[in-house]
């Protein structure tokens, strides 16, 4: 069999690339400018001569389309926000509740339930429309009455409906529940004999455009009533901003009953014509541009509907004066695109020039980094992409030279921490040690007193509570308890410490929690209540007290651990809770040592944004406050030193 070698001929956009690429970036894009503002040049002279009326036909018709399409947008836009705000009624069901609960209790509107709901939703519709400057009236009709704005102090703002009975029979109301819970928009004129300041105003409120949503139950679609938003026009004032100012047309906001709203008025621009026969065409193609004659003037038409309402933006523009402008504008054409291309050949050397030169000095900056010279860094003098590029090669060559340190970092850190939480393991471990031996001794030592007194005595008793405090150091399993036992823990622990005082120290106990059901780590109430007998108290003597109490705020759990004791100076207080935070070092502090390692658990465990805080002045004795996360479970308190290290490294990145 004969093979036939092919020849593979590269694709023609390659072999453009290909042969463009063998001269420099200066060369390349000098020649490209000189190129593209010559053809730009001799295109623009023939559009000019032969075409400049023609286009310019369409370009007035896409401007003034684009500029009426901005304008309704805009419209849009100022409708969806207060559509967004009728609508978020349904995100208050205290609101919806209220409405309901009133439905079935018009019959007494003197109740006092009536009357209370009534205000809430008054006070409810004031509430939404402050600092919405065009709500002129919020008002929430329902089939037995109609809701007012009020204010804080009861003073009714807005606007009232005279005529109930009207109402329901009018769009204002029917057309919401066709709707069935979507907004509606109503325009038309007859909105002044219908919304009023008051029931004593004779003329009602005039330049108005409602918006009407009906209100529904969210479960079984009962309908309780129609939220009505009178709304001046002037929150319309600002669509055209910026575009109609045209000095060759006019612009307008036009209803189903007429004209609405004008934007600018220029006297020599088309007015808008009193009776408008061409609403309906309009309002049947949605948008388009319309070519027509108005009292012998050759009027192009701009229009656009505004989604899901009858209002349409209009721009009405006198096609004669567009075009006065067209022969001045060819005969300086010419003298433009000679001055034009001069100065874009200036133009395109120095572009050119500041695209080719940076470029070199980076290569140049590159060559001597992969040489082995970290320190070298590119000179960025400016703000384009070279710049950024430049920016990256210099944060690359930075992050190459501190990686080594980083790593080493990161892992003495990881260290430190495994090392804090091993301690602290290996400090609980002790505690629950100790409590064990010393039960099973005085559990011995208890059985041989009872034998001596012939049955039980005040010794017997006394090694039984503090056999009963050390069993309870003995728990197994998870690292975390119930409240309610540790409660138990430090109420044993101060039955065992009043042994040895005259008059008892007073544990009042105060929870606004329910302690069975939160779980807290061990051993934490019993070293605070230890540190307030030893040196809240010292030689405790009559009228010593310690309250304990705990409560939750939004998600954390707080207990306090208050005594009435001879309280710390301002320094020492300060010195303790900085050893709490980490912030000095605990060591030689034994005297704070059960705390500070209760404190450095419950960090280890739960985060730094948890813990002991300590408040005390001289005299007065001292709360010391711990914060914990709300646990309905218990948990093994392990610490993840993994996670940690990825948190380090991560950092460094």
């Amino acid at each position: 069999m004969q093979h036939v070698s092919q020849s593979h001929h590269p694709h023609p956009v390659n072999r453009i690339q290909k042969f463009l690429r063998k001269t420099g970036i200066f060369k390349r894009l000098t020649i490209s400018f000189l190129f593209l503002i010559l053809f730009s040049g001799t295109f623009i002279t023939f559009f000019c001569i032969y075409g400049y009326s023609g286009i310019l036909q369409e370009k007035i018709e896409h401007t003034v389309s684009l500029m009426v399409q901005n304008a309704a947008l805009k419209a849009q836009d100022v409708m969806q926000e207060y559509e967004d705000l009728a609508i978020s009624v349904y995100d208050d069901p205290q609101l919806i509740k209220m409405l309901q609960e009133n439905a079935s209790l018009h019959i007494h509107p003197s109740s006092e339930t009536y009357q209370q709901n009534k205000t809430y939703i008054e006070k409810r519709l004031y509430r939404s429309s402050t600092g919405k400057l065009h709500i002129v009236n919020m008002q929430i009709v329902t089939p037995y009455c109609q809701y007012h704005m009020a204010e804080e102090n009861g003073y009714r703002r807005g606007g009232c409906i005279r005529d109930l009975e009207d109402f329901y029979k009018s769009d204002f109301y029917l057309l919401p529940q066709e709707k069935h819970g979507y907004p509606i928009w109503i325009e038309t004129e007859n909105q002044s004999s219908t919304f009023y300041q008051s029931e004593q105003n004779i003329y009602g409120i005039g330049n108005l455009i409602t918006l009407c949503v009906g209100i529904y139950t969210p479960i079984d679609r009962e309908f309780l009533g129609v939220l009505v938003l009178n709304i001046h026009l002037d929150a319309f004032s600002d669509i055209w901003e910026g575009a109609a100012s045209e000095k060759d047309g006019n612009a307008f906001l036009v209803g189903r009953d007429g004209l609405l709203l004008s934007y600018a008025p220029n006297i020599q621009a088309p007015a808008f014509p009193k009776s408008d026969s061409g609403y309906t065409t309009m309002l049947d193609n949605q948008k388009g541009v319309w070519e027509r004659t108005i009292d012998g003037q050759n009027i192009l038409t701009a229009y656009e509907q505004v989604p899901s309402t009858n209002l349409l933006i209009t721009y009405l523009v006198n096609q004669k004066l567009v075009f006065k402008s067209v022969y001045r504008i060819r005969n300086l054409c010419l003298l433009v695109l000679i001055i034009v291309i001069i100065c874009c050949i200036i133009i395109s050397y120095y572009v050119t020039k500041s695209i080719s030169q940076p470029i070199n000095e980076l290569i140049t900056v590159m060559k001597k980094v992969g040489n082995g010279e970290w320190d070298e860094r590119y000179d960025n003098s400016g703000h384009d992409e070279i710049t950024i590029l430049g920016d990256g090669f210099n944060e690359m060559t930075e992050k190459t030279s501190q990686l080594i340190k980083q790593v080493y970092l990161s892992e003495i850190r990881r260290q430190q921490i495994s090392l804090s939480w091993k301690n602290a393991q290996l400090d609980a471990l002790l505690m629950q040690i100790n409590p064990h031996f010393l039960y099973n001794t005085l559990d011995i030592i208890r059985w041989e007193a009872m034998y001596e007194a012939n049955g039980e005595s005040r010794v017997t008793h006394m090694i039984e509570t503090f056999s009963n405090l050390c069993r309870m150091g003995m728990h197994s399993g998870s690292n975390t308890i119930t409240l309610e036992e540790g409660i138990r823990h430090g109420e044993t622990y101060m039955e065992v410490i009043n042994f040895r005082h005259q008059y008892k120290i007073e544990l009042e106990i105060n929870l606004e929690v329910d302690a069975s059901t939160v779980y807290v780590p061990q051993f934490m109430l019993q070293p605070l209540l230890e540190n307030a007998v030893t040196h809240a108290f010292g030689d405790a003597s009559k009228g010593y007290k310690i309250l304990l109490r705990s409560w939750i705020d939004h998600d954390r759990l707080l207990i306090s651990v208050a005594d009435n004791g001879m309280g710390i100076s301002p320094e020492e207080c300060l010195a303790l809770n900085n050893r709490m935070s980490g912030i000095e070092s605990s060591e030689n502090n034994s005297g704070s040592i059960g705390m500070v390692n209760v404190n450095q658990r419950i960090r280890l465990f739960y985060g730094s944004e948890y813990g002991i805080h300590v408040k005390s002045s001289l005299g007065t004795g001292t709360e010391i406050t711990i914060t914990l996360p709300v646990r309905n479970i218990s948990e093994d308190m392990k610490m993840e030193v993994e996670e940690e290290s990825h948190v380090l490294s991560g950092t460094d990145r």
